[in-house]
């Protein structure tokens, strides 16, 4: 289970202080594939890097499972993101000197499996987002912008991670595309791992167990199909 306590997050502007995040509360259990919808500037992304460790809430408590996120050390945030997330971001973050399968081999050798099981699983990933063939083995710049993004949404499957969090995973692909990795991440969720996206993708937040709405860096509104 995922556990939002009253969650802050404050950042210095000018002379003053911007709430990007401001007393969120929520959970959300094992195996449910939650949505984050809002406006733009409403806090969604900074949300997700909270609950992804890539940054420190100002104020509350965040629980993933048996670990409190907001107590972990540098070194334990890293093994954190490591062991137990899956992360799918606007800006594909790929290496540009890796080829798409290297780049979703990469996070399974820091997690120190063997080469053979690394490209193995490499290549079933890419073909289940549908990249297939000799796109495989081209460099991120020889791919299209929704190429690199179902990279981004393999790799971010690779370790099997029990935590996907994932900001637009459908923003730069065509209606095709976007519905396999809808399905893809939902056979995910099925499978008892928790998923949680930011989306303006009505499409894919009608497909949400659990739809959160953000403004001004409040939840406002939510949403259980259960």
């Amino acid at each position: 289970m995922l556990l939002v306590e009253d969650v802050a997050k404050r950042f210095k502007s000018g002379g003053g202080a911007v709430d990007a995040v401001d007393g969120v509360s929520f959970e959300i259990a094992t195996g449910t594939f939650a949505a984050i919808v809002g406006r733009s500037g409403s806090g969604k992304s900074t949300l997700l890097g909270l609950l992804g460790a890539l940054d420190s809430p100002s104020a509350g408590k965040i629980t993933m499972d048996d670990v409190d996120v907001t107590a972990l050390s540098p070194r334990g945030q890293v093994a954190y993101r490591r062991d137990r997330i899956g992360f799918v971001f606007q800006q594909y973050h790929l290496i540009p000197d890796l080829t798409a399968v290297q780049n979703v081999m990469l996070p399974m050798e820091f997690a120190g499996r063997r080469t053979a099981e690394r490209r193995a699983r490499a290549v079933e990933l890419l073909d289940r987002v549908g990249l297939t063939g000799g796109k495989q083995t081209r460099l991120p710049g020889r791919l299209s912008g929704g190429e690199q993004q179902r990279v981004s949404v393999a790799r971010a499957l690779a370790n099997r991670p029990s935590l996907i969090l994932a900001d637009e995973p459908t923003g730069n692909l065509d209606s095709r595309n976007g519905k396999r990795i809808i399905t893809l991440l939902r056979e995910f969720a099925g499978g008892g791992t928790t998923v949680v996206v930011v989306t303006h993708d009505r499409g894919l937040a009608s497909r949400a167990d659990l739809t959160l709405a953000m403004n001004d860096g409040r939840i406002v509104h939510r949403k259980s199909k259960t």
